[in-house]
């Protein structure tokens, strides 16, 4: 088991409920034809926010994969999907409240949307008018 995060382009018809969990089950189905380790898939503020990530998370695939041998480095590793307008995160458990704080943080600063999908609630960020993010809605809005 693993603690999985989502951070995703925030489009405005994403507000939605039905129209967001629809879209993330769709997403999440990973049937692009793409290669879902390269992060030139990504928009540019998805892919701003995977290389601010990955200095406190190193990728367990990819090209940004950690090689080294700092065990602290390897227990932070995470498995990153990237596709096109989300990037989905499986966190070990003991990273899990590091890896919530570092991403609803870094998704604010680069005013992506955020989704808790381990989360008991469900809760997807938003960004506000100011930049802020704030929980649109829940998985039990839907």
């Amino acid at each position: 088991m693993s603690y999985d995060l989502a951070v995703f382009d925030s489009r405005l018809e994403l507000r939605d409920p039905k129209k967001f969990y629809h879209w993330y089950d769709e997403r999440t189905e990973w049937e692009d034809e793409i290669d879902y380790n390269d992060p030139t898939n990504l928009t540019p503020s998805l892919r701003a926010w995977f290389e601010d990530v990955i200095k406190s998370f190193p990728p367990l695939n990819g090209p940004f994969t950690y090689r080294g041998d700092d065990e602290e480095c390897q227990q932070r590793q995470a498995d990153f999907t990237l596709g096109r307008d989300i990037i989905y995160i499986a966190f070990s458990w003991p990273t899990a409240e590091d890896a919530y704080n570092a991403c609803l943080k870094l998704a604010e600063k680069h005013g992506v949307g955020f989704f808790d999908a381990s989360g008991d609630e469900g809760a997807a960020w938003f960004p506000n008018d100011s930049g802020m993010l704030e929980i649109v809605h829940k998985a039990n809005d839907e």
